[in-house]
Formats: structure tokens, sequence, C-alpha cells
């Protein structure tokens, strides 16, 4: 294939062995949902496997997919449609509301299983969870009724970086909550979001995603490039366009080279006219719009030839910062990534 992800494992190696030893001893639960933030899940549990032993992942099918490439714990953060398959599975699943649980203990009586539950404590993030001391209460009441135990208790940050009265708010809801559960349960507590890591938070995980893969902290290197190769040349004489909707006007004969990814693959098409590549060590300008399937560069200073290789992204910022977006965007934009995944 012509196009490819290539992930580089020093890089992640470095990122991994960074964050445990500025978890102090807490776990790090590893982030891969959305195909590991674009990295591609199976590759990233192989590169990371046995230094890593908790997974969280957005929701059942990717926690089946998961645990098809590990036997470690693989935690569910959204919603379960169908908590049977999950305990059948050895998966554990985020706890939402009082209702729920009953419903997953009615499945787990029925079936002679036990869940494992993480309950979701919304503290301040207002997307999933409990926020209630009174269900809390209820939740405890149930699982001692049916002898079974939270396995976790968590909550989610919404502006560590940002405001900090009001993650200060969430911290001090989170531990009251925590502080109701019976101690004999030693239920892991656990937070996410932002820097959760680098706060002196009184926990037992942290949950890390971007951080992982290279981005939001200096210390941290990118893990993802994306590359491709000339596939095509061809000279454009001065007054002729390139690509569709006439995205660009050739102000004098030039050569222009064809890269075999567009926004197909998660190359943003507003990159137009605007995204630079690296061919033979050149940056080239991306010329004309970005088609589905390909887009264009212009070459004419390069002595390029077809079979190039075609650095298009070494770090999901460069991009971000021209898109008004973040490097979560950027780097899940490439799931859909026609081409190969190579380890290096």
């Amino acid at each position: 294939m012509l196009s490819k992800i290539v992930l580089d494992s020093q890089n992640l190696s470095h990122n991994i062995s960074y964050l445990l030893e500025q978890a102090e001893g807490r776990e790090v639960c590893l982030m891969i949902k959305a195909d590991a933030y674009g990295h591609g899940m199976e590759e990233i549990i192989a590169l990371v496997d046995g230094k890593i032993t908790t997974f969280g992942v957005s929701n059942l099918q990717e926690a089946l997919r998961a645990r098809e490439y590990t036997s470690h714990k693989v935690i569910i953060f959204g919603d379960c449609e169908d908590p049977l398959l999950c305990m059948m599975n050895n998966i554990s699943m985020s706890l939402l509301s009082v209702d729920q649980l009953k419903k997953i203990l009615k499945i787990a009586k029925k079936e002679n299983l036990k869940p494992k539950l993480h309950l979701n404590v919304n503290t301040g993030m207002n997307r999933f969870g409990i926020q209630s001391k009174k269900d809390l209460k209820k939740i405890i009441e149930l699982c001692v009724k049916n002898n079974i135990e939270l396995e976790g208790i968590f909550t989610h940050f919404s502006s560590l970086t940002t405001d900090e009265e009001y993650s200060q708010m969430q911290e001090n809801k989170f531990a009251q909550f925590a502080d109701m559960l019976p101690q004999e349960w030693n239920t892991i507590v656990h937070v996410g979001g932002g820097n959760s890591l680098f706060e002196n938070l009184d926990c037992d995980m942290i949950r890390v995603g971007l951080l992982a893969y290279g981005y939001g902290n200096e210390h941290v290197l990118p893990v993802m490039k994306i590359k491709s190769k000339v596939s095509d040349l061809q000279l454009v004489h001065k007054g002729e366009h390139v690509g569709y909707l006439c995205g660009f006007t050739a102000e004098e004969d030039m050569i222009v080279a064809t890269i075999p990814l567009g926004y197909a693959d998660g190359l943003p098409r507003k990159l137009s006219n605007i995204l630079k590549v690296k061919i033979r060590g050149r940056f080239c300008q991306s010329t004309g719009n970005i088609c589905m399937d390909s887009f264009m560069v212009d070459v004419s200073n390069v002595n390029v030839k077809v079979g190039d290789e075609v650095e298009i992204l070494n770090n999901a910022n460069d991009i971000s910062e021209i898109l008004g977006t973040t490097a979560y965007e950027v780097c899940t934009n490439f799931i859909k990534l026609r081409g190969e995944r190579i380890i290096k």
C-alpha cells in the first residue's frame, strides 16, 4: 500500500515510561478508544502490554476487540448495551445509574455471574454518572444485598488546565463520594481528564489518553507519522487549473505531484493550498483542493520521482494549529486511513 501510518515504538516506550514514573506508584489506565486515538488498537496493545495492565475503551464493540489482544483488565467508560456479554468476556463496565444497576443485577442473578462495575460520579463534567449521595447509598445497598463490590469508582475532570476553582470543586465532591464506600471493598479510585496525572490527586489509578501518544506535555514525543508515496507527476501549464473547482491556477509552468491520500483517509479538506509535506527533504506546498482519494503538491523546485516517499504528518499539532482544533481530532481522523500500520 502506498499510504501508511508509521508508529514510532521508541517514542511510545519513552512516553509510557515517563508517565509511569510520574504516576508515582499509582496504576495507569491507558485509553485505547477510537482505535487508540487513530494509532491502531492492536498495535498499541502489543507495544505496551505488560507495562500497562488496564485499558480503557468507549463501548462494547471496542472492548470485545481489545479482549482479542489482551488478557488484562478492559474497562468500558461509556454505556454498555449488553452487560451479559461483558460479564462473559471478563470486561468491566461503567455504572451510570441506579436503574442500570438493577438491570445488570437481574441479568447477573439469572446467569449466575458477577459483574465488574466502575461507578461513574458526575462531579461537573455533566456527561455521564450519578450526581446525588442518595443514589450512591442506594447503589451500595443493592451491591451489599447482592453480594457484589464495586471494582472501581471514578470521575472525569472537565477543566483542569483552564479553571482551577471548578476543578477543586470537582475534586472535593468526588472525595466525598469515594469516602462513602465500604472500606472492605478495596474499590479502585481513579480519575481522568486533562493533566490529571500531574495533579496531586488522592487516587489509586490515573487514566491517560493523548499524553501516551505524544501530546499535552513537553516531555512526551509524537508516536504517529503519516507517510505516502508520489503516485504520478503532471506538467501544468501557466493558466491551467489544478484539482476540483479550479482550486488553484498556475501562474507559470509547474510540475505537480499526486499523493494517493485524501479526505476519505482523514486528511482535512480545509488544508487545501495550505498543507506542506516533505519530499526528498524539501517542503512542498499543497496545490488545489484536496480530493477524496488524493491531493497534489507543487514540486517544481524539487527533483521528484514517482515512488518517492512523502512525509505528510510528523506532529499533529502542526495541523491542529492551522485548523484551530486539537491533536485529538487530527489523530482520530486517521482512523479512516486506507493503508497499513507499520511499527518502527
